[in-house]
């Protein structure tokens, strides 16, 4: 049976009005019936650019569709679509993404890792905030208004003769500067490898002896923490200064009588008011005070030897640290003041007794600072040095070889000395050799009386004279020279 033309052209029609049906049903994601899958609740600050429909995706799979998006007490209430088959753990969150700078907004989840799975009507929080565009590029547009104003700024103070003067004056004087930091720079090069080295070496000494400070700092902590609780309960002088009216009552009489005695001084009577009204006395005064400045004066011209060194000791694996200020005032005179990091200074006893035991006494020694200062003589290549050696009467002696590059040294002291272990006198050996101006190692043999705590050592340190230290302060660039 042969269709008319009529027929045709009818079934045509209703075939385009088919796929047409279909097409927007499928495009617009319409459907009969209730969709599949289960609803969870979002709220967002902002959700601009998002629109119902939009994709909702997991590592840019989708897994569902915005059905829903409304107001909420100012924050945008987003309900998502989520496919049956998909499970999302409690903890989820949501944020808004794009494909591209200006593509489609979408909506991308970031699975939990808690325990159970989200259900339908459950909430999901908002990961972070969403850029909004027109806002930002408002911002950029004032941004933008403020470099324009700053370059027409520029244009007005460098567009004319007097400004282009001006910066040509400064490229010239930062092209100066740049010259005369690069002359510097290769002129003191082995100078500041040197001092970089010495900064090392220091930076590791501090790392060895920094605990050991710190424990020492902990301990003055809890001794005065002990003094401050004496004090507040009103034992020791201080104590009951705060806590007896009586006390207080005699410093406010000693006051009172210092007052009197500035009022007579005042006046002019007894012989410290003498000083201040009669003419001789003054000028008696400053007769003496010209003679203390030129013993000040002479003091300054002494040569001036600062030394930083450590001793490895090879027995015991401690480090024994020195800092060595010498004054000379002449060739063959010097003082010599010494702070000594001793890892053997103090000593603690424990006593401890079990049952029907003996009691047991333990010692443990401790790290303590000490201080040596000594006055020496120098007889050619012979110099000998009396006075306190760490803590204790004390002496030694020096010996130059090779215009004072090799020096042999022997020490005694302590010649009671309370440690348990050290039966005789401490004496020590040492050999320095310098090797180069400033830096010097040195070896030798220490306490080689007592066997039970005698060690050989190896070492090294640094050696600067007053020239040094004024070479060093004048070689350093300072801001604003």
């Amino acid at each position: 049976m042969r269709l008319s033309t009529e027929a045709r052209v009818g079934l045509v029609v209703l075939l385009g009005v088919l796929i047409l049906s279909y097409m927007t049903f499928k495009v617009g994601g319409y459907r009969f019936g209730t969709a599949a899958g289960y609803r969870i609740i979002a709220l967002f600050d902002s959700v601009a650019g998002l629109d119902t429909k939009s994709k909702i995706r997991v590592a840019g799979v989708e897994v569902g569709t915005v059905e829903t998006i409304a107001l909420l007490d100012g924050q945008a209430k987003v309900t998502l679509r989520i496919n049956p088959d998909i499970k999302l753990r409690k903890g989820t969150q949501a944020a808004v993404r794009a494909t591209g700078l200006l593509g489609d907004k979408y909506l991308e989840l970031v699975p939990g890792k808690e325990e159970g799975y989200l259900k339908d009507g459950d909430s999901i929080t908002q990961s972070e905030q969403v850029a909004d565009l027109d806002r930002l590029i408002n911002q950029f547009s004032s941004i933008a208004s403020d470099i324009k104003a700053v370059s027409a700024s520029l244009r007005e103070a460098l567009g004319t003769k007097e400004g282009e003067a001006s910066m040509k004056e400064i490229v010239a004087n930062i092209r100066e500067l740049s010259h005369n930091l690069n002359v510097t720079v290769k002129d003191n090069r082995e100078n500041f490898t040197k001092a970089v080295a010495n900064i090392q070496d220091a930076s590791s000494s501090l790392k060895t002896d920094l605990p050991k400070l710190m424990e020492s700092l902990n301990r003055t902590s809890e001794k005065l923490e002990a003094i401050a609780t004496k004090v507040e309960k009103g034992e020791g002088t201080l104590g009951k200064l705060i806590e007896k009216d009586d006390i207080y009552n005699k410093l406010d009489s000693t006051l009172q009588g210092l007052n009197n005695i500035t009022q007579k001084v005042e006046k002019g009577e007894g012989t410290i008011g003498k000083l201040f009204t009669d003419e001789k006395a003054y000028d008696q005064m400053t007769t003496t005070l010209e003679g203390l400045s030129n013993a000040v004066t002479r003091i300054e011209r002494f040569r001036t030897i600062i030394e930083g060194s450590s001793e490895y000791q090879l027995r015991t694996h401690d480090t024994k640290g020195y800092f060595t200020v010498q004054l000379q005032p002449r060739e063959d005179k010097f003082y010599l003041l010494q702070l000594v990091n001793d890892p053997r200074g103090y000593f603690t006893k424990t006593t401890q007794q079990t049952d029907n035991n003996p009691p047991v006494t333990t010692t443990k020694s401790k790290t303590q600072l000490k201080f040596s200062a000594e006055f020496g003589r120098r007889y050619s290549d012979l110099a000998v040095r009396i006075g306190l050696v760490e803590n204790s009467l004390g002496g030694g002696a020096d010996f130059y070889l090779f215009n004072d590059s090799l020096k042999f040294s022997a020490d005694a002291w302590d010649f009671n000395s309370n440690d348990p272990e050290e039966k005789h006198p401490h004496l020590k050996a040492t050999a320095r050799y310098t090797l180069f101006k400033y830096l010097f190692a040195e070896g030798g043999y220490d306490d080689f009386l007592n066997k039970k705590i005698d060690t050989v050592f190896v070492g090294g340190g640094l050696r600067l004279d007053d020239d040094d230290l004024k070479y060093l302060m004048t070689s350093i660039p300072l801001p604003g020279r």
